[in-house]
């Protein structure tokens, strides 16, 4: 087991692409079958043995700070860092590094998903990595044709795509962050892949998030398939 890895929880933004929900409420508050994302999260995390959290708030931090402490668990280890409403994410898990040891995990604090969290700090480890990133394979929301001149040769409805991308769960060893303030969020990635010491893991089990009212439905058709972690 590595759960004395700390968790990095990042939930300081405004969820401005699913307003007017979150006008009242933080995004990892959005509740999906009567509970927030974020203690979907957590819970997932503390199954794994990974119970020492850093949320990282701004925007609306009080009403994250008392949501958590809520629905936290006894043995949970939980420090709050609030870095203001406009703060970047790279200011934030700057912020929260301060409060880490040499290596921790970051995640976004509105996606769910069953990520093996020792596996992946395994890997981290043994890629002697800077950033380990976990990726998603891509689906495309549409039906797919092949044609052959006008005939069509094959169908496939919504198939997986050649692509990936990133669900925001990361592995980050904190020397990367010397110097970082010096960066936005996409240049300090670039930087880090330069050095050829970014890897990725290919997650293929469940994956949850929401950016509209429309896909916020669909997660909480989906969110049950996590329900074995509140028995």
């Amino acid at each position: 087991m590595m759960g004395s890895t700390k968790i990095v929880i990042l939930c300081g933004g405004k969820g401005v692409r699913l307003m007017p929900l979150t006008k009242e409420i933080p995004k990892p508050l959005v509740e999906l079958k009567n509970k927030p994302v974020l203690q979907y999260l957590m819970q997932l995390c503390a199954s794994q043995g990974f119970d020492d959290f850093i949320v990282c708030t701004g925007y609306k931090a009080k009403l994250i700070e008392s949501s958590v402490k809520n629905f936290s668990r006894k043995k949970w280890k939980v420090k709050f860092v609030n870095s203001g409403p406009a703060a970047s994410m790279l200011e934030r898990i700057m912020d929260a590094s301060k409060f880490c040891g040499e290596r921790f995990v970051v995640c976004y604090g509105d996606t769910v998903a069953d990520v093996d969290l020792n596996k992946l700090v395994a890997l981290h480890k043994r890629k002697k990595a800077l950033i380990t990133n976990v990726l998603y394979q891509m689906a495309s929301p549409f039906g797919l044709m092949e044609t052959k001149g006008a005939k069509v040769t094959c169908f496939k409805e919504k198939p997986l795509l050649p692509f990936w991308f990133n669900i925001g769960f990361y592995v980050f060893e904190k020397k990367v962050l010397k110097g970082a303030n010096r960066f936005e969020w996409i240049p300090f990635l670039d930087m880090v892949v330069s050095s050829g010491k970014m890897f990725a893991h290919k997650h293929r089990g469940e994956h949850i998030t929401f950016n509209t009212e429309h896909e916020k439905k669909e997660a909480e058709s989906k969110i049950k398939v996590f329900s074995y972690v509140f028995g």
